[in-house]
């Protein structure tokens, strides 16, 4: 459900328009942070346990990649 209708705005957002500012990342990743919540089965599990069982990457590992 996220890989499919979240993720790729949020990469495709980082192309066009890439963060600089701290603030923008947290709040990124606080996007990221909360639509992984809402999956039924991982709503108990710790953010990076989410991430890892999902395949993706924090939008601020993906931010390091992309400078």
């Amino acid at each position: 459900m996220y890989k499919s209708p979240v993720r790729p705005h949020l990469e495709d957002c980082c192309q066009v328009w890439s963060p600089h500012y701290s603030k923008d990342i947290k709040l990124l990743e606080g996007v990221q942070r909360r639509v992984t919540k809402l999956i039924n089965s991982m709503e108990n599990l710790h953010y990076e346990e989410r991430l890892r069982r999902l395949g993706l990457m924090s939008v601020e590992n993906v931010e390091l990649e992309v400078i």
